[in-house]
């Protein structure tokens, strides 16, 4: 098989041994070609041409923005294949796969000896796809001001998305609701202060904790959306805890979630962030969000064999006590 390897070198588990192992390993049995990305965008230009050059398989080693980059660049039919090699791996983990390049291409290699496909849908938020989530608001925020950390203090790890959500929750503008979300399909417009669009499940991961903000989201239907229609501080940690359990809600007070919405348009009366796949894009006034039923194949696992796991719930007592229910709160 015709296989295209497409590192990205800054990815946080890219090291040279790393790259060497994983290319070796791809070598031994399929006909290999790595490229390295240069710079922010390089991998949509990449796959673009490894697609165009007849590669039979794209893989990425490095983390969910390569993935992101690959997949608007990725020819209609051509599959992806995910070995890690970013921070926290958030599509690769969601899809069953191993976050660490040693052992997703061992895993890898299994599946293509299997003839293990699986056929996804992708989100698209104004022209750019995504795997997994996007949101316009207060998690585009987040991404903003970590991203600024990384680059002015080489910080980007758990605690520094702790410190940003802390921060932004306790500086957003409270005054009033700057959002508009038209659903269509016979939803009701809704108001809000953010949202969060989810593709798959989960949203993204704090450490081993996955953090689950649509927990009915699938990779074979449309996008949920979930519209912050709340700031209270104590709401949205309360919710946060729940989103961190074993049990999740699929709702909670303030935060409804849309489900299954093959569309949607979000209007802003002031620029507020945005992000795709962890990756902040500016920031924005208007979206168009849309689902791309059957957009991707991917070597994975089917959708009953990701083993999830279990997260410990010793911290969804830590951050709130009692659990809120999707309509009020109550003690167990």
């Amino acid at each position: 098989m015709r296989v295209v390897l497409v590192v990205n070198p800054a990815g946080t588990r890219v090291r040279a041994p790393t790259r060497a192992r994983v290319g070796a390993m791809l070598a031994a049995r399929h006909e290999l070609t790595v490229v390295q990305t240069r710079d922010r965008g390089h991998a949509t230009e990449l796959a673009g041409e490894a697609a165009a050059d007849g590669a039979e398989l794209v893989v990425v080693l490095g983390g969910d923005g390569t993935v992101n980059e690959v997949l608007n660049g990725l020819a209609e039919g051509t599959p992806l294949g995910l070995v890690g090699g970013g921070k926290t791996n958030v599509f690769a983990r969601a899809l069953g796969l191993p976050p660490h390049p040693v052992a997703a291409t061992a895993r890898l290699l299994e599946l293509l000896d299997a003839g293990a496909r699986r056929t996804v849908s992708l989100g698209e938020a104004s022209g750019r796809r995504f795997a997994f989530g996007a949101g316009l608001g207060l998690d585009g925020a987040v991404v903003r001001e970590v991203e600024r950390w990384r680059r002015s203090l080489g910080l980007h790890d758990d605690a520094a998305y702790l410190v940003a959500g802390l921060h932004t929750l306790a500086t957003w503008d409270r005054t009033r609701p700057r959002l508009t979300v038209h659903p269509g399909g016979g939803h009701a417009v809704m108001h809000g202060y953010f949202a969060i669009a989810g593709n798959g499940d989960p949203y993204t991961y704090m450490g081993g904790l996955p953090l689950r903000p649509t927990p009915d989201a699938r990779f074979e239907a449309d996008l949920d959306l979930l519209v912050g229609q709340t700031m209270s501080p104590r709401l949205i940690l309360r919710a946060l805890a729940g989103m961190l359990s074993a049990r999740p809600l699929p709702a909670y007070q303030g935060l409804p979630v849309l489900h299954d919405l093959p569309e949607c348009r979000l209007e802003a009366d002031v620029p507020l962030p945005f992000q795709v796949d962890g990756e902040y894009l500016g920031d924005r006034t208007t979206v168009r969000l849309r689902s791309l039923p059957g957009a991707l194949t991917v070597v994975a696992p089917g959708a009953g064999q990701a083993r999830r796991r279990r997260p410990r719930r010793t911290v969804a007592r830590w951050l709130t006590g009692p659990p809120l229910t999707a309509c009020g709160w109550e003690g167990r």
